[in-house]
């Protein structure tokens, strides 16, 4: 009775909060939000993406599949409702969509039936990023993923492979090929290879596409039925006719980011023991659903042939990637249709087989010339992806209303009947094990030789978890972070599990269409490997390409602490351009550690520049009079402008600057506007108004994530800085030496910044924004850069349906809203003792130019990929860059407000302890005030501590005043 006493005053307390917190929002606001929510039929739970998918839609669908013959509407002139749309290319009528804007078109329909739409198009722009729309049909979204629709551009290689400085080849530039495409509208993520099944009623039907990316040239529509496969024919292979194709020499692909790779595997042709020569198709780079690519061939003489290659797929273990194998544009029978391809940790030679009988399939050929593509595909296991995501979505609403029950922190020492207060609780953990359990044994049927499929034991240890929390579910409320919260919590399992699904890197080194079995290429014997390997490493101990020891003292010496395929871009662009303009040559290097820059230094062993190190560890290097004062070169105002005035802060001591910016964080809010939509809240502009929304979210299961809950243990000054600074506060006055934390403007600023999960009840701990953003129960939240790239590259089934806005902040006494934030990332610094600072300084402001810039970017994403979006520091760059258009105007107008917070000596401390003061205040119920105060103290000791290190104090008396260069946000 005690027990259930105390819950329910702990519930009561919950009530009131709740109370407190909807009346901060109007009772039109709340009227208006409930209007909208019936009006789009919802009740609880806002529409998403789990609950309008296309697999829903094509369930309810009351038509059935048309059956008639293709009808090709070539005349688009005569479709289109606005003449201003049409144009002209090589003398065909056309209509041309641009960017954010949108196109009517009316089509005919003998009968009212799904249907398939197929779009002959083209691209003629420049643009990396493939074309990217959205389609209504009949002025609505039938289902969800009409929001997103690609459609990709075709890309091939230069004919000659580009050579590094040291004689090794490198992945060369694709170039963009313009010419006419077919497509099906379809998945854009490609959980289906099938294309979607529109209803289009009997007569006129409007099809409205808007452009949200690039650009699209629309020449015909064909409207169609789905086809079926025949089974092959099993027919004779006779002869000995033998035709070799080589993994890495690609034909086309459809993203240029597919390349090839190189490797030391003298099973692998062509080979080198000395030089790295690209010899097979990269399974780093052909990995994601959708991805293909198409290779050509010549065939000499008809008839028939079987299909080899030699490949490598260990992207999933004990399980098959799938892919479709087309011949001359089609697939040309069913068992080319979602072929799997075994998981082997080697290169492997196999004949492509029936699954079902294990015999070799026969392939007719006519003589002449041919193509064959391959495309990975994930149907066999989007029933799976949709069902892990709706147990993620299911399991987070029970973490959310045990939180509502007993709050954030729960003494471990109590057992709660928790049956009483959520019936039916361990019936349902046991029926989401039940279907974990299930959905691992329909895995385990695409390899049955062996005891568990490791790509999918996510599933196996969530479901005994799951079963562990029934046995004990009394405990339920003590273990409840282990449903959502934290790093080994069962949502951050199948989280993982979903992006691992999406990667199905398959390495091609060869393929071959043959008729006798001892033409297949033979693997190097046991004898010749070893002595292969032998020869590798007594190359060795020779020169190393990139490597430090490389140095000819009349060349400028750049450590660069970035990846090889980065310098060797790099390294392209200065010999191609900055050495032809300046004369100066300049060697690049793999930085080996940038923490160990300063012994490097020391030991006379240090480089003349260093690219790419932290933006905090020039200070360090700086204080102990190790760099160059880049203020000291005359035209150094002029190049400081190209970047944020923020940046330069932790770069300054005292009077001098000593690094330039390299890259720039950013922090942004991101939101789902199909769920805010929904709800019929717009995009919050200030904290107070963000406060508003928070009830209406957590009514319906949803919550905020502010950046400090991604954040295990330090919470870092991108986390605690920017509510301090948008309240007017800052960390230290005109000079280094006691903190201004426990200042009126900074205490407020702690104070809202801990309230928000105090008393509004935002998660103070998500393990995975990225998961609960695309699942849409976390549909609003400030996060980066790092969170912009992985949401952008995997989450494409909310693609159109997210977006990014400006940091909400605190609004003045002059009514601006003040939105400051972080955006320190990585920094370049000339090292003072170098003979070569003019030379060096030439070479960074080239580096940092507009033009070396975009240059890089473009390069960068055009061919290693969309994951590879540059986010130079440049400002001026930007426009240039292959980043969505209108979030870089988001992300420029963000850098408006930019700044970091000082690196002085001591600020490490300050970081450290405004951290535990934010955790004692949020976990252990400490006075906001009795917790700054503690901190300061801790600071100031620690500032004095650093000062007199550095002779700026001696007997805790001032010497010399160390100037503050925190920016001046009034």
């Amino acid at each position: 009775m005690k027990v259930r006493k105390m819950f329910l005053i702990i519930l009561a307390t919950i009530l009131i909060n709740s109370q407190i917190l909807i009346s901060n929002v109007s009772a039109e606001d709340l009227k208006n939000q409930d209007t909208a929510a019936k009006d789009s039929g919802t009740s609880e739970q806002p529409s998403s993406s789990l609950t309008e998918k296309y697999s829903t839609y094509i369930t309810e669908a009351k038509m059935n599949q048309y059956a008639g013959n293709d009808i090709v509407l070539e005349n688009v002139g005569d479709l289109v409702t606005d003449s201003s749309f049409l144009d002209q290319y090589d003398g065909t009528s056309v209509v041309r969509i641009e960017q954010n804007e949108e196109a009517i078109l009316r089509i005919n329909a003998p009968e009212s039936a799904l249907y398939y739409i197929g779009v002959t198009y083209l691209s003629d722009n420049e643009n990396v990023l493939p074309t990217q729309m959205e389609m209504k049909l009949n002025g609505q979204f039938p289902f969800y993923e009409l929001r997103n629709l690609v459609f990709e551009s075709k890309w091939r290689s230069p004919e000659i492979i580009p050579k590094d400085k040291y004689g090794n080849e490198i992945v060369p530039q694709p170039m963009k090929v313009i010419e006419w495409q077919d497509k099906f509208i379809g998945d854009s993520s490609y959980r289906s290879s099938e294309p979607f099944l529109l209803q289009l009623d009997k007569g006129e039907n409007e099809i409205a596409l808007k452009v949200i990316e690039g650009n699209i040239v629309i020449q015909s529509l064909l409207i169609s039925s789905p086809e079926s496969l025949e089974d092959y024919k099993n027919s004779e292979v006779s002869g000995n006719r033998f035709v070799l194709v080589q993994g890495e020499d690609i034909a086309y692909r459809n993203d240029s980011s597919i390349r090839a790779g190189a490797s030391f595997n003298v099973d692998l042709t062509p080979y080198s023991s000395s030089k790295r020569v690209l010899n097979y198709l990269d399974d780093n780079s052909f990995k994601n659903p959708g991805h293909m690519v198409t290779y050509e061939f010549e065939i000499e003489e008809d008839g028939y042939y079987y299909l080899g290659m030699n490949y490598r797929q260990k992207a999933k273990d004990d399980f098959p990637v799938f892919m479709n194998i087309l011949i001359d544009d089609e697939i040309p029978f069913k068992q080319f249709k979602h072929y799997p391809f075994d998981y082997v940790s080697d290169f492997t030679n196999t004949t492509i087989q029936n699954p079902e009988t294990g015999e070799n399939i026969p392939i007719y050929l006519d003589a002449g010339k041919h193509s064959i593509s391959f495309a990975i595909s994930l149907d066999h296991i989007k029933p799976t992806i949709e069902a892990v995501e709706r147990l993620i979505s299911e399991i987070q609403l029970l973490s959310l209303e045990l939180n509502n029950l007993a709050g954030p922190i729960v003494d471990r020492n109590r057992d709660i009947d928790v049956e009483e207060f959520v019936p039916g609780v361990t019936e349902q953990l046991l029926a989401w094990a039940d279907e974990m359990g299930e959905l691992y044994g329909n895995m385990q049927t695409f390899n049955p030789t062996v005891d568990g499929i490791g790509a999918f034991s996510s599933l196996d240890i969530a479901e005994k978890q799951l079963r562990s929390l029934a046995r004990d579910v009394d405990k339920l409320i003590v273990r409840k972070n282990e449903l959502s919260t934290g790093t080994n919590s069962i949502t951050a399992y199948l989280g993982n599990l979903l992006q691992d699904i999406n990667d199905n890197g398959v390495a091609l080194d060869e393929f071959y269409f043959y008729q006798n079995s001892d033409d297949i290429p033979s693997k190097k014997s046991f004898f010749y490997k070893q002595y292969s390997k032998v020869e590798r490493l007594v190359r060795s101990f020779g020169e190393q390409d990139y490597s430090v020891d490389n140095k000819n003292p009349d060349h400028v010496q750049v450590w660069i602490n970035r990846p090889r395929q980065y310098i060797e871009i790099i390294q392209q662009m200065i010999d191609e351009q900055f050495t032809p303009e300046t004369g100066i040559k300049v060697d690049l290097s793999i930085m080996p550690d940038q923490n160990k820059l300063i012994l490097a230094n020391a030991a006379d062993e240090a480089p003349d520049v260093a690219v790419g190190v932290n933006y905090a560890l020039p200070f360090e290097i700086a204080i102990r009079g190790a760099l160059q004062d880049l203020t000291e070169f005359e035209d150094f105002e002029e190049v400081k402008t190209r970047f944020p005035a923020g940046l330069h802060v932790p770069a300054t001591v005292e009077n001098g600057i000593y690094a330039l910016p390299d890259t720039m964080n950013f922090w942004v809010l991101f939101y789902r506007k199909d769920i805010l939509d929904s709800l019929s809240l717009p995009v919050p502009e200030t904290v107070d108004q963000l406060r508003t929304y928070l009830p209406e979210l957590q009514r319906k299961g949803m919550n905020f994530f502010y950046p400090t809950a991604g954040m295990p243990g330090l919470k870092l000054f991108q986390g605690t800085m920017p509510i301090i600074y948008q309240n007017g506060g800052q960390f230290y006055g005109e000079t280094i030496g006691r903190t201004n934390l426990n200042e009126n403007p900074s205490i407020e600023g702690m104070r809202q910044l801990t309230e928000l999960f105090t008393i509004y009840n935002a998660p103070y701990d998500v393990p995975s924004f990225y998961q609960q953003f695309r699942d849409g129960s976390l549909p609003i939240g400030i996060s980066d850069y790092f969170m912009y790239n992985l949401i952008l590259n995997a989450a494409p089934e909310i693609a159109n349906s997210w977006d990014i806005a400006l940091m909400p902040g605190i609004e003045n006494g002059e009514g601006e809203v003040q939105r400051w934030s972080a955006g320190g990332a990585e920094s370049n610094i000339i090292f003072k003792d170098s003979d070569k600072t003019e030379q060096a300084w030439e070479f960074l402001k080239w580096w940092s130019s507009k033009e070396a810039q975009i240059t890089f970017g473009n390069t960068l994403q055009t061919t290693y990929g969309e994951e590879y979006i540059w986010n130079t520091a440049n400002i001026q760059a930007y426009e240039g860059l292959p980043w969505k258009t209108n979030h870089k105007k988001v992300i420029l107008a963000q850098t408006e407000w930019l700044t970091e917070v000082p690196r002085v000596p001591g600020s490490y401390m300050l970081e450290r302890e405004i951290s535990n003061a934010y955790n004692s205040i949020i976990l252990d119920g400490e006075n906001l005030r009795t917790a700054i105060d503690l901190a300061s103290k801790r600071i100031n000791r620690e500032t004095f501590r650093k000062l007199e290190e550095f002779r700026y104090m001696e007997n805790g008396e001032v010497i010399q005043h160390y100037p503050n260069p925190e920016l001046n946000i009034e």
